[in-house]
């Protein structure tokens, strides 16, 4: 028997599947950059992001809020901002999915993915200074505050230039380059073996992430889009 299952069904199906790949991600980076306790890179936005260009600003907005389950349990039910004020962390990282699919069109792919973290930047900026008067004095630090949004940028960055390459048809050759990093650092500074494998898990998720949405890449392309390098 043959179950037809309609598009809009499928795009929502692909969609909480990369949020949850989202939280792996998440998880998987939170363990390698304990930076601080409330600054460490956060991998999820890269199934936002690739979510978002393929699909569009809805299915973007809902892979950005469930990729933000384990953001928000992290920082929120087990960190400093709360259960109630914490769920300010799934409406930035839904805002980004949203405005990043409806940019995805209007200008490079790289660009939109830049571009549509912006809102997300001045909304994080007024939440934390919020928290800086609502928790204890001390919790909340212009530092702290200062290296959470460097953080965020610095991933936009990496991701808007990941994906990029994703589009113009260079996955296996983006992956082997990640590969052959990991095998130079590794022979470098053998002390970061777990760190490496954990990068290597990060990036055969990410891998399995855009082979699951390569064909949307190729059908959503706009019509005078040119991927040729």
């Amino acid at each position: 028997m043959n179950i037809k299952i309609s598009d809009n069904n499928k795009n929502l199906l692909i969609s909480i599947t990369a949020g949850l790949m989202g939280n792996l991600l998440a998880y998987l980076s939170s363990m390698i950059t304990p930076m601080q306790p409330q600054v460490i890179f956060d991998f999820s936005h890269i199934a936002t992001f690739a979510v978002a260009v393929a699909l569009g600003p809805i299915y973007g907005l809902l892979t950005g809020a469930i990729g933000a389950i384990y953001p928000y349990y992290e920082f929120a039910v087990l960190g400093i901002y709360g259960p109630l004020y914490g769920l300010a962390i799934i409406l930035g990282k839904a805002m980004t999915g949203y405005f990043c699919g409806l940019l995805r069109h209007r200008m490079p792919t790289f660009l939109a993915v830049t571009m549509s973290y912006i809102p997300e930047c001045i909304y994080t900026q007024l939440f934390l200074l919020s928290m800086s008067f609502a928790l204890p004095a001390g919790a909340m630090t212009w530092a702290i505050a200062t290296g959470i949004l460097m953080e965020g940028w610095v991933e936009v960055i990496i991701f808007s230039f990941i994906i990029e390459m994703v589009m113009r048809r260079r996955i296996i050759e983006t992956a082997v380059l990640m590969l052959e990093v990991f095998i130079i650092m590794l022979l470098v500074h053998k002390e970061f073996i777990l760190s490496l494998l954990l990068l290597l898990v990060i990036t055969f998720t990410v891998m399995l992430l855009f082979e699951m949405l390569r064909p949307l890449f190729k059908n959503n392309d706009p019509p005078d889009r040119d991927d040729t390098l």
